[in-house]
């Protein structure tokens, strides 16, 4: 069999194939969450990491690292967020290129309204799950997790240029 590489990593392999297809369809469903508003899931993640980093002057650049999401789409998200007052943009005035962004008071309303509701749906039964891991355990799964998620990103990044076939044909 081909897939004899993975080993005993097989079964992990496949969750995590499941998981990212499962997400991947779910991306662009707007769900709705407070007075009216959905967020699309990268909407959700942008305010989540604001929230959570609130301290920080991250610009736009930096967050878009940090959560794997491509400047463009971060900056579509952004746009939304703004529209509907969840989130308001900055500028230093030393620095008029770089968008620093922090979360209004209905953002912030908004995010404690969820979090509730996102626990329960997932991610309760997902953090019991792993309540018997230690934390260098858990430590160790994450480094693993962000590895992959590197090479991955490098992989896609450095791959061949391949010609189209021609229409004109």
């Amino acid at each position: 069999m081909q897939t004899e590489w993975m080993g005993r990593y097989r079964p992990l392999v496949a969750a995590l194939v499941l998981n990212e297809n499962i997400v991947n369809r779910n991306m662009s469903v707007r769900v709705p969450m407070y007075q009216g508003i959905g967020l699309i899931a990268q909407e959700w993640q942008t305010l989540e990491y604001l929230i959570e980093h609130e301290d920080e002057t991250d610009c736009m650049n930096r967050i878009s690292e940090r959560l794997g999401i491509p400047q463009s789409s971060l900056s579509k998200a952004v746009k939304n967020l703004v529209a509907f007052g969840l989130v308001e943009r900055f500028r230093r005035q030393s620095n008029r290129k770089n968008i620093i962004l922090r979360t209004t008071p209905l953002g912030r309303e908004l995010y404690a309204h969820q979090i509730e509701t996102m626990k329960s749906a997932g991610f309760e039964a997902f953090f019991e799950t792993l309540e018997g891991l230690d934390d260098e355990t858990i430590a160790c799964f994450t480094l693993a997790l962000n590895r992959l998620s590197g090479q991955v990103d490098s992989a896609v990044a450095l791959s061949p240029l391949i010609p189209l076939e021609s229409s004109d044909n």
